[in-house]
């Protein structure tokens, strides 16, 4: 099945291809030709996966939210973030930047003769089970986005531009996308390096990177739907995940700090950051700070998060400089 999905992927992409190539020929682009399969890749997705959200994901927010908000104003922002990555205007800088440090880290293992062993070295019977496969490399996935969703809520100068994310009032599966463009490329060299280290291939990486997404932007819909209280144990659902978005209260000051993973919630259970309580909450933002995003635009939004990065790093910077020096 993985292999006829894979196959038929190829083969859109390959139609694709023969549309565009007269048109780069014609503008002179031949230059970028090598580059063009991964950007119509990223646009393909991109469109499959606003198709998803304006077909099945916003008419289950209408049919049944989980808060009614007097208008959807605050969320119009997030719309332009969600068209900007899913149609590739920010992976497409992204990749450009990502390109070269790729080939360099690649170049890199190869001279120093560095190789981590692949999943399939390490486990020899798993390459003639192709979908066991692809499951273990979407949980390596996942782990490697808990752990660094962990980091976002943790290290001080990464909360400042993940704070973005946590600063919208109305959580709806537009704001899956909510990211400051520097927290996304980290994230992104991020999940390169994981993928490269740990022999995922691109065809695999495409596939789980599709379904991923999909499952982000799912939970974070505003609906009280939910997979059940058995199901919910394997996937995250949007209860599960709108308690991370959760509004703190005094009996519980750090509800945020819970429910981590972006696809398997067995790594909020083993790390003990799961919360399964089954109680309808209002998601939106209890951060002043952060709350002052309301109201802006994306750059407006960009800008604010530089200005929170800047902050975070010169009180770090202060911090050190003011701890006292052990005496001689």
């Amino acid at each position: 099945m993985l292999e006829s999905l894979t196959n038929l992927w190829a083969d859109l992409q390959g139609r694709l291809l023969e549309i565009v190539q007269p048109l780069i020929h014609r503008f002179g682009l031949t230059e970028f030709y090598d580059d063009v399969p991964a950007g119509l890749e990223t646009l393909t997705l991109g469109i499959l996966q606003i198709a998803v959200i304006l077909l099945i994901f916003r008419p289950l927010e209408s049919l049944a939210p989980a808060q009614r908000w007097e208008n959807r104003k605050l969320v119009r922002v997030d719309v332009v973030y969600t068209l900007l990555n899913k149609l590739g205007i920010i992976p497409l800088a992204i990749f450009l930047i990502l390109l070269p440090l790729n080939d360099e880290l690649m170049e890199f293992t190869r001279t120093v003769g560095f190789v981590l062993p692949t999943v399939e070295q390490i486990i020899p019977w798993l390459r003639d089970k192709p979908l066991l496969l692809f499951l273990v490399y979407f949980l390596l996935y996942d782990l490697a986005g808990y752990i660094w969703h962990r980091a976002q809520h943790g290290l001080p100068w990464l909360w400042a531009l993940h704070s973005l994310h946590h600063s919208q009032r109305q959580v709806s599966t537009w704001t899956d996308d909510r990211n400051h463009v520097l927290d996304d490329l980290l994230f992104d060299i991020y999940l390169a390096i994981v993928a490269i280290l740990i022999g995922v291939q691109p065809g695999q990486f495409v596939a789980i990177l599709l379904l991923g997404r999909l499952i982000e932007a799912f939970s974070h819909v505003n609906t009280r739907f939910g997979f059940g209280r058995v199901l919910d144990k394997v996937l995250v659902d949007p209860m599960f995940h709108r308690t991370h978005h959760a509004l703190a209260n005094p009996a519980e000051p750090h509800i945020h700090d819970t429910n981590f993973s972006a696809v398997f919630p067995i790594w909020d259970i083993i790390f003990r950051t799961a919360h399964y309580d089954y109680k309808q909450r209002d998601s939106g933002v209890d951060d002043p700070v952060a709350d002052a995003d309301n109201g802006k635009g994306f750059i407006g939004q960009q800008i604010a998060g530089l200005v929170r990065l800047g902050r975070a790093i010169a009180r770090s910077f202060s911090s050190r400089s003011a701890r006292p020096t052990p005496a001689e």
